[in-house]
């Protein structure tokens, strides 16, 4: 037979209730979760002590003990000992004994976190879509001028016979074709993902961005370590080329001297990827690791910001396109760099499955 203790203590909201005396005789367990406090701590302690750093509380509770006021879904931030603020709705009542005398009040508290987070979440999407498209259509009504002055200034290059003013119009011309290549990069970050997937096999891929790499000038040192048993993986395999193009490019400006780039694949059997709610399973790992000049920690935490960039010449688009890709292919990316020591980036994809 159910119990009121029973109910109490399963209700998903805290119950707070005080006496006469607005000392604490209720906390149920959803109570100790919410405000991180133990119960043995707050029965028969007083509400403002238990409360001390939340005198809103306090003065709603008291104010229903003392004047009836009742107050419904009232909204505050709760400070809690270890996690800091939580957002919470809190409706109060009056407490009758079966005499139908007053003989305290109670709190319902409803943590808001879950629904705040999502609430958050979706706003973010909303401004980032509108984002995208407003830098979209910016991107092409800047690339259609930008053709006519690069166009303008070829066709002045060759009629000017001055060496001084044909300096001039290549920069012109230098410069146009450097902003024409940003303007393909924010359209690339921000038009809707098109993915051609198929089973493709990673090695290949890596072993293709390695070779462009070392036709592109200084050579640099690469180790390999692949998993020979490691089964295709499901993707595009131009967009996955251009990541690690990317991912290998800023490893080989990273390094110098006798530094190496490691390059190593792995299958990760029990792969649960939180951030992007899939069940789980079998994951392709690929890892690419220097002894470079490392990222410092302040730079680390804005390596996926659009248009963030430590290189002079860099748009500061290329990490954000390719942990935009990474996770349009159910995937991940993570990076971890120490100043002086090198860095670490692991991109993880999902196998292929097998057909029949």
């Amino acid at each position: 037979m159910l119990s009121i203790e029973d109910i109490l203590e399963n209700l998903a909201e805290g119950v707070v209730a005080i006496d006469l005396d607005m000392d604490v005789r209720v906390f149920n367990q959803s109570a100790e979760k919410i405000t991180e406090t133990s119960r043995s701590v707050a029965i028969g302690r007083p509400l403002k002590d238990l409360f001390r750093s939340d005198p809103r509380v306090v003065e709603i509770l008291e104010k229903t003990l003392k004047e009836g006021r009742l107050f419904a879904e009232y909204e505050v931030k709760l400070h809690r000992k270890f996690s800091g603020e939580v957002p919470v709705v809190i409706t109060t009542s009056q407490v009758f004994d079966v005499d139908g005398v007053l003989s305290g009040a109670a709190a319902l508290i409803k943590d808001l976190s879950g629904i705040k987070s999502i609430e958050e979440g979706s706003l973010r999407k909303e401004r980032l879509a509108y984002i995208g498209a407003f830098a979209s259509n910016l991107a092409h009504e800047i690339k259609n001028p930008l053709t006519g002055i690069r166009g303008a200034a070829q066709l002045l290059s060759r009629r000017v016979k001055d060496r001084d003013l044909t300096e001039y119009t290549g920069v012109i011309m230098s410069e146009a074709d450097r902003l024409n290549i940003i303007l393909n990069d924010l359209l690339d970050f921000a038009r809707p993902a098109t993915l051609n997937k198929k089973k493709i096999n990673i090695h290949m891929v890596l072993d293709s961005v390695m070779l462009i790499l070392r036709e592109g000038g200084s050579t640099p040192r690469f180790i390999k370590e692949y998993d020979p048993s490691l089964p295709p993986v499901f993707g595009d395999e131009h967009q996955l080329t251009q990541v690690f193009l990317n991912l290998i490019k800023n490893a080989k400006e990273a390094i110098s001297g006798d530094g190496a780039i490691h390059v190593l694949t792995r299958m990760i059997t029990e792969f649960h990827l939180v951030d992007a709610g899939s069940p789980g399973g079998k994951m392709a790992a690929v890892e690419i690791r220097d002894n470079g000049c490392g990222i410092k920690g302040e730079d680390l935490e804005r390596i996926f910001t659009p248009f963030f960039t430590t290189k002079p010449k860099g748009s500061g688009l290329g990490m954000a396109i390719s942990l935009k890709i990474v996770k349009e292919h159910g995937g991940l990316l993570k990076i971890d760099s120490s100043p002086g020591k090198g860095t670490t980036v692991e991109v993880y994809l999902p196998i292929a499955e097998k057909e029949g």
